[in-house]
């Protein structure tokens, strides 16, 4: 029994004979007629019995009918579900990320994408960058990010982003007036800083102790989303990544260049164990684009 057998059949069932079949399908009477002894000899089914010069269903006939429509109409279930998935109107996306890129940067990213593709499903898990590569190791995220310089990509990461730290201080403050802030400018300043095994933390750390100065934290927090909001509410300063404070300029906070610089990077990473997939094609096209747009507008500060 094949598909053919089937196809012919319902077209006789629809028109009501075998001529009205032969030209739904644009065959010849012969051929539809041949098809369906095929598919009588091969389901043990008398699905006809020839009344006058027509035919009419048998019971058996008329059951095996139902059925196929049943069968059909799933058919049509996965064509429109393949037509679906080629033309990018659904499927679902993972994403893993630090705080730095997950709380602000690829929100913004997300619910531009979900705009335009409104029946992807999209998931977005934040994370401390250690737990992000034990996820990521384990092939459960289509897309994670987390701190890395470029040297460290492989077959499963590539670059994303290189920007240089800002300095974070609160509305009005009357460091906000100078264009460059530097270690001594904030030597005696309460400092909000990350916590001690954080890559920004550490750097701060080295270019104060280059210059002879000692960073003394104010307050220490996990998540630079946090240290912005020490900032706002004006409980010190700080230096982070533009990524995590563009949400907060203009909301009770001023991002000014810090020099020398404080250079960060962030990595992409994707499973090694499957191809990439459309949805992650197209989320990749909207995300490359609103990172050049925030790179444009950090260089500018």
């Amino acid at each position: 029994m094949n598909l053919r057998q089937i196809e012919v059949f319902q077209a006789v069932m629809r028109a009501g004979s075998i001529t009205a079949g032969a030209e739904l399908l644009n065959l010849s009477q012969p051929a539809v007629s041949r098809q369906i002894e095929r598919l009588e000899r091969v389901s043990k089914l008398k699905l006809f019995t020839r009344v006058g010069r027509g035919l009419q269903p048998t019971p058996e006939g008329m059951a095996f009918y139902e059925e196929v429509k049943r069968a059909f109409v799933g058919l049509e279930n996965l064509r429109h579900i393949a037509d679906t998935i080629s033309n990018f109107n659904t499927g679902n996306l993972r994403i893993t990320s630090l705080p730095a890129l997950g709380f602000g940067f690829l929100p913004r990213v997300i619910s531009r994408f979900s705009k335009q593709y409104p029946n992807v499903n999209v998931s977005l898990q934040v994370r401390s960058a250690g737990s992000v590569r034990g996820v990521t190791a384990t092939q459960e995220f289509d897309l994670g990010f987390l701190p890395g310089p470029p040297n460290d990509c492989d077959e499963r990461s590539k670059h994303f982003a290189s920007v240089d730290g800002v300095c974070i201080l609160p509305s009005g403050h009357p460091l906000s007036a100078k264009l460059e802030i530097t270690p001594m400018d904030i030597a005696g300043l309460p400092f909000i800083a990350l916590v001690k095994d954080d890559v920004t933390r550490r750097q701060v750390e080295q270019i104060f102790e280059d210059v002879g100065l000692e960073m003394r934290p104010h307050i220490e927090t996990q998540f630079a989303a946090t240290v912005c909001n020490f900032v706002v509410n004006g409980a010190g300063v700080s230096v982070i990544s533009p990524f995590a404070a563009v949400d907060f300029a203009g909301h009770g906070l001023v991002m000014r260049r810090f020099r020398p610089a404080v250079k960060i990077d962030y990595v992409m990473v994707a499973p090694s164990t499957r191809p990439q997939s459309a949805v992650a094609r197209k989320f990749l096209a909207v995300l490359t684009e609103e990172r050049d747009t925030a790179i444009s507008r950090f260089a500018a500060i």
